[in-house]
């Protein structure tokens, strides 16, 4: 028997924004992993500090 699907929303860390996906980035100089949605990705992956760290999606399965 399949397990039941839990959906979760968070808010983005830089606009604040709730999203049922974001994506886990470091972006400045403090090296601090954040939590921010794709319109603030598609800001901050032009800079030099920019390192990906993976998607957290709404959906889980446990």
């Amino acid at each position: 028997m399949p397990k039941p699907v839990r959906t979760r929303v968070k808010a983005c860390g830089l606009c604040q924004v709730v999203s049922t996906t974001l994506f886990r980035v470091v972006h400045d100089a403090p090296n601090q992993w954040v939590l921010i949605c794709g319109a603030c990705r598609a800001k901050v992956e032009t800079q030099p500090l920019y390192r990906y760290g993976g998607t957290w999606k709404a959906d889980k399965r446990h």
